[in-house]
């Protein structure tokens, strides 16, 4: 039996580590055509909208995937009570987070100094149904530890993006810029229906024979895992929300147009973060494979063991890092022009380049944590880490360093969050071993 559930976890470890790197292969490719043919103001304006969307998703998502996988693998209720008990409570999120959006789209829009954005942030809101019921399934078929319904449904994702950037980005191109983005916004629904219509066959097809009653006591179940877990992941958001806000404010008032702002913004995080992100991929894949091998350690109080996985797998880490940098700093023009057609921002890159050798740690360190049960420690780290960072991007920002300020502030959140995490871990392993 033991034999039998190690064999289904290393299934689903490699069900989710292949279509994650499928996916993210895919997604690339989509990120490169959309850049490619989008071009530097489409690119700039949806850059400028995208923390608003990721902080609406955030919301929207309640953490239902941890929430719904954790009460749907317990099996202490019914499938279809658990499910409609969800989307019930669903239904008031949405109403709510609708309303809230509508109400202050404006005043965003102008909060970012852009008031064409107003229209593009009101068509979140036709997001945010579709987001809250895929995240549900997912959670749910998770639960269940049915991993390839969820996973597949990545794959197709990207693919209907790239085929909606191919057929229908162009003709929203042909409009203006604003329309372009509105496009790019609404591509999610169709995306989003997707996975939907994937994950609902499976679950009525195997986990659904009747019809579901409304049960409170799993509503309270949901929101005593959902509410602190929300809570968490919103502090980044929020930092991110935030960023372009003062961004935009303090450079304007300091003399800069806004025109010049959103595009340098745009270069740093829709071209130079993202390329020196890649090698991420590789230390998260590793850290999530790695990670029941060391929660076992530290559950079975094998504190040397787990001390020298810990150290081999952040070597490795560091030493993919590495590799992909060198190569990155080595063809610089090359690369930006292969991927996005672009040679700008190559000055950007080599700032802020040999910081992200220590970012590359970061994914090994947090599963550390998580193993050893201290995940709270990194909600402490998000709130101080975010905290300095835009304390110090406001402060460069009205003392004339212009955008440079956006470089030094991301140079000194990876740093922070670096330390803060390995000084929590080493504080850790000291008190055991």
């Amino acid at each position: 039996m033991k034999k039998f559930k190690n064999n289904i976890l290393f299934k689903n470890i490699l069900i989710l580590l292949t279509a994650g790197a499928l996916s993210k292969i895919i997604g690339m490719f989509g990120k490169i055509l959309y850049t490619r043919m989008a071009g530097i103001n489409v690119v700039s304006l949806y850059t400028l909208i995208t923390p608003t969307l990721m902080l609406i998703i955030a919301i929207t998502q309640f953490s239902f995937p941890i929430s719904i996988s954790k009460l749907s693998a317990e099996g202490k209720y019914k499938n279809s009570d658990l499910l409609k008990s969800s989307y019930i409570l669903n239904i008031f999120i949405n109403i709510i987070l609708i309303i809230i959006v509508l109400v202050f789209s404006s005043t965003t829009a102008k909060m970012l100094n852009n008031n064409s954005l107003k229209l593009p942030i009101r068509l979140i809101t036709l997001i945010i149904p579709f987001v809250s019921i895929s995240s549900i399934q997912r959670g749910f078929l998770h639960g269940k530890e049915d991993m390839f319904a969820p996973s597949f449904t990545n794959i197709i994702e990207e693919i209907l993006k790239i085929l909606l950037i191919i057929i229908l980005l162009p003709l929203a191109i042909s409009k203006n810029d604003i329309t372009a983005v509105n496009f790019i916004i609404l591509f999610n629904i169709i995306t989003e229906i997707s996975s939907i219509f994937i994950m609902n066959k499976v679950i009525n097809k195997k986990y659904i024979s009747n019809k579901g009653k409304m049960n409170f006591r799993i509503t309270k179940d949901i929101l005593s895992i959902s509410l602190p877990t929300t809570s968490v992941r919103l502090i980044s958001q929020i930092g991110f929300f935030i960023e372009p806000i003062i961004l935009t404010n303090t450079l304007v008032n300091a003399g800069l147009s806004s025109k010049y702002i959103t595009v340098q913004y745009a270069i740093i995080n829709s071209y130079i973060v993202p390329i020196l992100s890649i090698p991420t991929f590789f230390s998260i894949s590793i850290a999530a494979a790695l990670l029941p091998n060391i929660t076992k350690l530290f559950y079975n109080k094998k504190y040397d063991a787990f001390k020298n996985k810990l150290s081999k797998l952040m070597f490795l880490s560091i030493i993919i890092g590495i590799i992909c940098l060198i190569i990155i700093l080595l063809f610089p023009s090359t690369i930006l022009k292969l991927v996005y057609n672009v040679k700008f921002g190559i000055n950007y890159l080599y700032i802020i380049a040999p910081f992200f050798i220590i970012l590359y740690m970061q994914p090994t360190l947090s599963v550390a944590i998580q193993a050893m049960n201290k995940t709270n420690k990194l909600f402490f780290i998000s709130i101080i880490s975010i905290g300095i960072k835009y304390t110090l991007l406001y402060i460069l920002c009205n003392n004339g360093f212009g955008i440079a300020s956006f470089l030094y502030a991301i140079i000194t959140g990876i740093i922070i969050t670096t330390l803060l995490m390995i000084i929590t871990v080493i504080k850790e392993l000291k008190r055991l071993i």
